[in-house]
């Protein structure tokens, strides 16, 4: 009885896990599945909505061929919990739109319709096809890029008392958004780089927090007031507004009034080309936290009370006026609660009295906290400013002309960051380091590498935390043999930087042998060749010649050519002329001998070889060792008439790099340009070889 018992037992928790199994689907072949997203894109036979795995909750579903939103066009996925869908670029699906597809998805958040211009071109059918969402969980719908050209008011009509709180419409090119019928619980609206030139509502929308208008066609600010009065708003806590980027030209108090936008926090208005902001254009913004006029029209006219307001804490006036021209100096006056302001690329620049100027523009900031002056070509920062900003932590001065001496105004300054880059810094000494800086910023700077900046290096190496972005664009400027050299490869020993006092017959002495060094040395260098040939000629003399081969000759050709471009002889020289056309090469780092020495290889190189073939590049004209065997080359071919002598030229060479036995040679002898072109290198290979066999 047990065992019958057992058995059954068995029998029927298989009857309970076989249909778990069953409804287990694979990843279909159209899809790549990922954590718990499908994507199935690029297939015009997909006409469906394939089944997919159950974990799957987002899907995304572009450039295929689905034929429309039929009833029953999401059935394979109605058993997945599908919070968000993206549909791309779906051509066909402006036919056979049922209200009731989006049915089937009850726990769908986040729509996204992209590029589906022809489902907006069938008249009210994203209306119809929104309709499903009704009764579900939306909270995100997008409509971009559809070729939008105008609102009906009644898209969104149905999903008045739904959870939607997004609606994104951005890139389309809708003229004007007038007389809309929003769902109640929106929160966010987006309408981005459209054609809009007016914007505008009929009902309150309590909940509304942000609207997103920049890159549109508005020439003045919006108003949301419910009456002529001001009393009232249809958006009584819109926060967000960024009208950034339209054609808006002129700002004044009666544009922005308070009442309207009691709730407002934060304000783009930056790219409008604006000419003038009128006197207390924000003062009745009460809750006015961020305000963004960047990019103004650099001819602005801005009024001693423009930016009064008591309540604004972020201010981004970055543009490229002259604050000294306009009336910036007491233009923050009015600005009490101001912690972080940006004048990027505003110029502060005066004929006379900089410091002074500088110091009546920021003086009343008492409560900044990040100062950020970047490209405004500051000379100078006065030390007596930073007593006025005592909470200061961050100061940016990137981009300026600030020099060594101005290092001296941060000595005894605390702050978290300090930003000098790109500046024309080139000392920096224990004198002038900001030392109670946390993070400091120098690169770019043209640092002069001598014996004064040898203490910096020192205090580097222990330091080196401080320093943002090293070692990374810090290098040299000066002297020469340092230039665009790494800072950090930069060292100079203690006793070259403090010599110790000569006497002055000794310095006399010595520098009388530095002269006589330096003429002789002169002397050498300029006859350096014919010197080491006449050497070895007599070396040669007394131990004879030594003739290889059948015909006299060891091998073909010697190649001279610099290291630096061993890849080229390897990868296309080699394989052509010793392993296809079998010529015997002499190349100097394989065939030297060993030991010998290298005057002696290249003079015993050229005797031994029928021909002489020279890869001439930069590298090859700076080399003296190559300059020496194209010499030896040139006396071998006068000696033996034309043709003794190839020049292959890799490169255009620079005219530093000419010397005048260089130039000599490449008026006197053969020469083939190399080119990556596959019939020309073919041509420029035959004539070689026929010049070496000739």
């Amino acid at each position: 009885m047990n065992t019958i018992r057992i058995l059954l037992l068995f029998l029927t928790i298989q009857d309970i896990v076989k249909p778990t199994r069953q409804w287990k689907i694979p990843c279909p072949s159209v899809c790549v599945c990922q954590n718990k997203e499908a994507v199935c894109s690029n297939h015009d036979n997909l006409h469906y909505m394939p089944p997919l795995p159950q974990n799957i909750n987002s899907l995304v579903y572009s450039n295929n061929g689905l034929i429309g939103f039929t009833r029953n066009v999401f059935l394979n996925i109605s058993k997945l919990r599908l919070s968000k869908l993206v549909l791309m670029r779906n051509d066909n699906v402006q036919r056979n739109i049922d209200k009731r597809a989006f049915l089937m998805l009850p726990y769908l958040e986040s729509l996204h319709l992209k590029e589906n211009a022809l489902l907006y071109a069938l008249n009210g059918g994203l209306r119809t096809l929104l309709w499903g969402l009704k009764d579900g969980a939306i909270q995100e719908i997008r409509l971009t890029q559809m070729n939008i050209y105008s609102y009906y008011t009644n898209m969104f009509l149905d999903l008045r008392t739904t959870t939607l709180k997004r609606i994104v419409m951005d890139n389309n090119i809708i003229p004007n958004f007038t007389n809309v019928s929003l769902p109640r619980g929106l929160h966010y609206l987006s309408l981005q780089n459209n054609e809009i030139n007016e914007i505008s509502f009929n009902e309150i929308l309590p909940k509304l927090e942000t609207i997103q208008l920049n890159q549109n066609r508005l020439e003045h600010i919006p108003s949301f007031c419910m009456d002529d009065f001001g009393n009232s708003s249809f958006l009584p806590n819109l926060k967000v507004l960024d009208l950034s980027n339209n054609r808006i030209k002129l700002i004044g108090k009666l544009d922005i009034v308070g009442p309207c936008y009691s709730k407002l926090k934060n304000l783009r208005l930056g790219g409008n080309i604006i000419k003038g902001i009128g006197d207390d254009t924000f003062s009745e913004l009460p809750s006015l936290l961020s305000l963004s006029i960047n990019n103004l029209d650099p001819h602005v006219s801005l009024g001693y009370h423009s930016l009064n307001s008591s309540s604004l804490i972020h201010l981004d006036i970055g543009n490229k006026f002259n604050a000294f021209s306009e009336r910036l100096d007491v233009l923050f006056r009015y600005c009490p609660n101001l912690k972080s302001l940006n004048m990027t690329g505003v110029q502060l620049t005066a004929y006379q009295d900089v410091a002074e100027k500088i110091f009546r523009v920021f003086r009343s900031l008492r409560k900044i906290e990040i100062l950020i002056l970047k490209r405004t070509s500051l000379t100078t920062f006065p030390k007596k400013l930073f007593p006025m900003m005592p909470k200061l932590t961050n100061l940016s001065l990137q981009d300026c002309r600030l020099k060594d001496s101005q290092l001296n105004n941060f000595v005894n300054v605390t702050l978290n960051f300090l930003l000098l880059d790109n500046n024309l810094i080139s000392t920096i000494t224990k004198a002038n380091i900001p030392e109670k800086v946390k993070h400091l910023g120098l690169s770019g700077n043209p640092f002069y590498c001598t014996c004064d900046l040898v203490w910096f290096r020192a205090w580097l190496r222990q330091n080196s935390g401080k320093i943002l972005g090293w070692p990374s664009n810090y290098s040299c400027s000066l002297p020469k043999e340092w230039v665009d050299k790494s800072l950090s490869d930069f060292d100079l020993d203690y006793s070259f930087c403090h010599p110790i006092d000569p006497y002055i017959v000794f310095a006399i002495c010595i520098s009388s042998a530095f002269c006589l060094f330096v003429i002789m040395s002169f002397i050498f260098y300029k006859k350096r060749w014919q010197i080491k040939y006449q050497l070895y000629r007599l070396r040669a003399k007394r131990r004879g010649y030594q003739v290889l081969g059948d015909h006299g000759f060891a091998y073909d050709v010697f190649v001279s050519y610099n290291s630096a471009d061993s890849v080229w002889v390897i990868s296309e020289m080699i394989p052509r002329l010793e392993k296809k056309e079998k010529l015997k090469l002499c190349l100097h780092e394989r065939d030297f001998e060993v030991g010998k020495h290298i005057v002696d290889n290249i003079v015993d190189a050229i005797q031994n070889s029928r021909k002489v073939l020279i890869i001439l590049s930069n590298r090859f004209a700076q080399s003296q060792w190559c300059q020496f065997e194209s010499t030896m080359a040139q006396l071998r071919s006068i000696k033996n008439g034309e043709g003794a002598v190839i020049v292959i030229i890799l490169e255009n060479i620079h005219v530093q790099n000419m010397s005048k036995p260089l130039n000599i040679l490449m008026k006197t002898t053969t020469l083939i340009e190399w080119t990556n072109d596959k019939r020309a290198k073919e041509m420029l290979w035959e004539s070689v070889v026929s010049t070496i066999k000739s």
